[in-house]
């Protein structure tokens, strides 16, 4: 009896094993019925049975060993299924693997010692290979668990790392303006005080709108849409221009010098291009001497366009540089003061700046010395055919 035929023939004894091992899972399976335990076993098992008994080529063998195999009707796969209901009853990660891990054991366990019964010399031969698959499995089925653990405790770590820094980074500007708000209730405030007051609030909403903009492009790239695009004849100029004021006006007692130079016309999308200077000069501000002036240099060429953002701080480590435009990524020097320490610890804006450029077909990079400050230049290509402006 061939393996497929076996499966169809012995689907309650799988089941009923699946069930067992379920139980095993505490807490969230101790509260569970058993049809519920069962869940879509018996079709998850038909749809393999099936797979089994359908011809395939090597072609279509390779592409399933690499993961890339034909899903089943849509999306609606009893396999599919049964991770959602299991996401929803309260399972982990590891304990959705792991009971797909101890169905394949099962199934072979129970065609082995069927196999085993009455077998003669030659079909001995045969049950020792079937033994060797077996171990083989196993082996990889530990590896994967072992792995899985990891991931989702790594993954375990990262979100409530994020959700610490994200509710820190909110509390403090939201208590700024919560203090600047009761400060303004008064009637004796001088108008001088009065105007120091609401350009707090200014700078404590610009603060907490990028952090909120950041978080919300990078959930969008994290769920595989990618942060999206309208391109337009855009002249770059006006939007660098546009950058600086509105990062001037939450720190006017920061210097900011501006350079443009050249044809910057080029077919872009204007806010989010605008987007990305705005966080490239707020990371300036964040991280440079108080003081020291930010400047923002812009110029044409015939082959594309580049713009860099400099400022003067504590030089980033040269480790730091290879992975700080990823996300989630905090790279603060060796004792470095409190006021060049990230508002926005959350490290997404420069990833944002990243996939902004990138949609753009350009390159972003970052240098940093102590003779020469820190610079991160954009660099964008030039396309001939502008579209119309919006």
């Amino acid at each position: 009896m061939n393996l497929s035929v076996f499966i169809r023939n012995n689907l309650d004894a799988i089941v009923d094993e699946w069930e067992v091992f379920a139980k095993t899972l505490l807490p969230v399976a101790g509260t569970m019925s058993s049809l519920a335990l069962r869940d879509h076993c018996r079709e998850i098992l038909l749809a393999a049975v099936a797979d089994m008994q359908t011809r395939e080529t090597d072609s279509q063998r390779a592409a399933k060993s690499q993961g890339n195999a034909p899903q089943g009707a849509g999306a609606d796969t009893a396999a599919t299924a049964h991770g959602a209901l299991r996401h929803l009853s309260g399972f982990d990660l590891v304990q959705l693997v792991a009971e797909f891990r101890a169905l394949r054991a099962s199934v072979l366990a129970l065609w082995s010692r069927r196999k085993s019964a009455g077998m003669t010399p030659e079909v001995m031969a045969g049950a020792t290979e079937i033994e060797q698959i077996t171990r083989f499995n196993e082996a990889i089925d530990q590896a994967l668990a072992e792995s899985v653990d990891s991931y989702s405790a790594a993954v375990t770590t990262s979100r409530d790392m994020f959700l610490a820094v994200l509710g820190h980074d909110l509390r403090g500007p939201l208590q700024a303006i919560s203090m600047t708000g009761r400060l303004l209730l008064r009637p004796e405030l001088p108008d001088t005080a009065r105007r120091e007051a609401a350009m707090r609030i200014q700078r404590c909403s610009t603060t907490m709108s990028l952090l909120i903009s950041d978080l919300l492009e990078f959930m969008r790239t994290r769920l595989g849409s990618g942060i999206p695009l309208a391109r337009t004849a855009c002249d770059l100029g006006p939007v660098c221009t546009t950058a600086i004021e509105t990062i001037r006006a939450g720190n006017p007692e920061q210097s900011f010098e501006e350079q443009i130079s050249g044809d910057l016309v080029i077919s872009a999308d204007g806010p989010r291009l605008h987007q990305a200077l705005l966080n490239l000069l707020s990371n300036a501000v964040q991280h440079g001497y108080p003081g020291r002036t930010i400047s923002l240099v812009a110029k044409g060429a015939d082959d594309g366009i580049e713009v860099r953002v400099t400022n003067f701080g504590r030089p980033i480590p040269e480790t730091a540089l290879q992975t700080i435009f990823e996300p989630l990524v905090r790279a603060p020097s060796p004792g470095a003061e409190l006021h060049e320490q990230s508002k926005t610890s959350l490290g997404l804006g420069l990833f944002i700046v990243r996939e902004i450029v990138a949609g753009h077909g350009g390159t972003v990079t970052v240098r940093s010395s102590v003779d020469e400050g820190t610079s991160f230049t954009i660099r964008l290509p030039r396309t001939h055919e502008l579209p119309t402006p919006a």
